[in-house]
C-alpha cells in the first residue's frame, strides 16, 4: 500500500487497509464533482482503473458505476487486489505487461481514471497508453489522468543521461523512476485518436516541486 500512497508517515506497513481504500474513496468522489461542476456528464455504466495497484481506487470506482476494470502491470498488485476485492462480480482485475492496451477492446469504457501512474512509465510508452485510453472510450466517454513535466533545472537533463545515473546510483537495489511528458504532447496523443482535451490545469508534486511539475487532464471522445 505504501509503494502505491507513499506517505511517510505510513512507510514500514503502517497503513490501514480501511484508511488506505477510505482516501480513494474521498479522492473519486472529489473528482467526480469536479466534473459535475464542469457540466461533464458520464454514463455510469463501466469504468476503466489504469494502473490500479491494489485496487484503491478501482473499488471506490464501483460506488458508481456498474462494472469497474483495473488493470496493472504488476502480478503481484493484482494477486492483492483480487485478495482485497469487496465485489468480484463486478470489480475484474487484469495483469498487462504490454506497452499498449491491446487486451482491452475499444468503445469500452464510460470513464478512464489514472493518477500517479504515468509518471512512472517511459515517455513514448506513456504517449501509446494515452492515445490507447481514447480509443477505449465509448463515444462520449470521459478520460481523467494526471502526467508530469519537467521544469527548472531538471529541464535542462536529458533522459538518457537520468537513467545513467540512476543505474550508477542504484546499481542492483530497486528505485521509482519518474518520467516527465511535456503537455504538447500530451495534447498530441490525445487527438491522434481524435479524442478533444476539455479540460487542463497545472499542480504542485510536493517534495519533488524543484524538478517536477503535475499536469490534470480531461479529455472526451466525441459521439459524432
Amino acid at each position: 500500500m505504501w509503494a502505491v500512497l507513499s506517505d511517510d508517515t505510513k512507510k514500514g506497513g503502517k497503513w490501514n487497509e480501511a484508511e488506505f481504500f477510505e482516501t480513494g474513496r474521498t479522492q473519486i468522489s472529489g473528482e467526480l464533482k469536479k466534473l459535475r461542476d464542469a457540466g461533464i456528464q458520464l454514463n455510469w455504466n463501466r469504468a476503466l482503473d489504469f494502473g490500479c495497484g491494489p485496487g484503491r481506487l478501482t473499488q471506490a470506482l464501483a460506488d458508481y458505476f456498474s462494472v469497474v476494470d483495473g488493470l496493472d502491470i504488476s502480478s503481484s498488485m493484482i494477486e492483492k487486489a483480487n485478495a482485497l476485492n469487496k465485489a468480484p462480480e463486478r470489480i475484474h482485475y487484469h495483469v498487462n505487461p504490454r506497452s499498449d492496451l491491446s487486451v482491452l477492446a475499444s468503445d469500452s469504457y464510460d470513464f478512464i481514471y489514472s493518477v500517479i501512474v504515468l509518471q512512472h512509465i517511459p515517455p513514448e510508452i506513456q504517449e501509446r497508453y494515452i492515445s490507447e485510453f481514447i480509443r477505449l472510450l465509448k463515444p462520449g466517454g470521459v478520460a481523467c489522468f494526471q502526467t508530469i513535466h519537467t521544469h527548472s533545472w531538471r529541464a535542462c537533463v536529458p533522459n538518457w543521461f537520468v537513467e545513467l545515473y540512476r543505474a550508477y546510483k542504484h546499481r542492483a537495489r530497486a528505485y521509482i523512476p519518474m518520467y516527465g511528458l511535456p503537455p504538447h504532447r500530451v495534447r498530441g496523443a490525445i487527438s491522434s485518436r481524435g479524442g478533444v482535451l476539455r479540460h487542463y490545469e497545472q499542480g504542485s508534486l510536493q517534495s519533488w516541486e524543484s524538478r517536477f511539475k503535475a499536469d490534470y487532464f480531461t479529455a472526451l471522445k466525441p459521439t459524432g
